[in-house]
């Protein structure tokens, strides 16, 4: 294992201590595969381990088929061989620290998990509610986590500049879907990270339109939203496309929703709050006169998942902190006419904003 890494995770595992300590828990009982991964470094299948952590001693559950990886991959956790489903694991781990205060993941376990956990409890141990508590240290990336999510947008750029000459008229939107996919993992990445939106002509309209069987036409706009998978970390970005000259509508659309994102990444201020640059946006949308076809929040935080940490909505009071990574995505959507949106990844680190996917122009383009 790659010495900065082991580093790194004995850095958050430490951090999730003094959270530990804050809360007065004996131990915590960790089992969600993001924060899983975070903070023990193991790229195993999610649900297939789960993490046992005391102020002084870390452990790792998973059974004979992850032994191996686990013990590269996580060599700051003691290994312990079985289910990480379990509970019976987790009761021997209590029994053998003394542990009587322990904190679960209330957020991210199952009914049916938290209640055999309870199960095991006896009167004299306390189950605690984590809550955020472990997302809200992975919404802070450290250095490792940034250049990974850097290259999967590198990735992901390239591969759409490979894929654009695919997207011409008579392409069906899963054809276009399915090349950019390929040319996302040609050029390193181990997959998609998440399921391609590829979306054209009056499909447009539907913010989450996935690739379908739609053949493309002249004429066309074609959005698509995507992102690359690298090292589990992910990337998040769309562009918009004209196949043929469009309707003069949707040029305009185009045209506004650009100088929307634009102005929005202008305003961006160290620590502001998501719904003030939601605000920006949002306003200039309805200045426009296309308001009501704005619904989304503009962005949301990327990391380990393509959705967690920072919110960036009309409600939201995220602070956008230095080392937050989020995307900035307005759109418009007009049912049976089409939609455009436009995203990039943006962070703020040592001082300087970065747009992660700008190596991905966004003017408008007639293919």
């Amino acid at each position: 294992m790659d010495n900065a890494i082991y580093a790194a995770t004995e850095r958050r595992t430490q951090a999730f201590r003094r959270v530990i300590e804050e809360k007065k828990l004996d131990a915590a009982f960790v089992c969600s595969g993001p924060n899983v991964r975070y903070l023990s470094g193991f790229a195993g299948t999610p649900g297939d381990a789960a993490l046992f952590i005391t102020p002084d001693k870390a452990f790792i559950i998973t059974d004979s088929r992850y032994t191996i990886q686990a013990g590269e991959q996580c060599p700051y956790y003691t290994l312990v061989s079985g289910n990480a489903t379990d509970i019976n694991m987790v009761k021997g781990l209590l029994t053998r620290g003394g542990a009587t205060v322990v904190g679960f993941e209330n957020l991210n376990i199952s009914y049916d998990r938290y209640t055999r956990l309870c199960s095991i409890l006896d009167a004299d141990n306390t189950p605690v509610r984590l809550d955020n508590s472990i997302e809200n240290l992975r919404n802070i990336k450290d250095r490792i986590e940034l250049d990974n999510i850097r290259r999967a947008c590198k990735i992901a750029c390239k591969a759409l500049s490979e894929t654009v000459p695919y997207i011409v008229p008579g392409a069906a939107e899963l054809d276009v879907a399915t090349e950019l996919e390929y040319r996302m993992k040609k050029n390193g990445a181990s997959g998609p990270s998440f399921d391609t939106i590829v979306a054209s002509g009056v499909r447009g309209a539907l913010p989450h339109g996935l690739a379908s069987e739609k053949i493309i036409k002249n004429g066309e706009l074609v959005t698509i939203d995507f992102g690359a998978l690298y090292n589990g970390y992910c990337s998040d970005m769309t562009r918009t496309f004209a196949v043929g000259e469009p309707d003069k509508e949707l040029l305009k659309i185009y045209n506004i929703v650009l100088g929307a994102q634009l102005t929005a990444l202008d305003a961006y201020k160290p620590d502001m709050l998501g719904r003030a640059l939601d605000q920006v946006a949002r306003d200039y949308i309805a200045e426009a006169g296309y308001g009501k076809y704005f619904g989304h929040g503009l962005g949301h935080g990327v990391g380990l998942e393509i959705h967690e940490g920072v919110g960036v909505g009309a409600h939201s009071v995220s602070v956008l902190a230095e080392n937050t990574v989020f995307s900035v995505e307005p759109g418009i959507y007009i049912e049976n006419l089409g939609g455009v949106r436009i995203e990039d990844l943006v962070t703020y680190s040592d001082g300087v904003f970065e747009i992660l996917t700008s190596d991905s122009p966004k003017a408008f383009a007639v293919l």
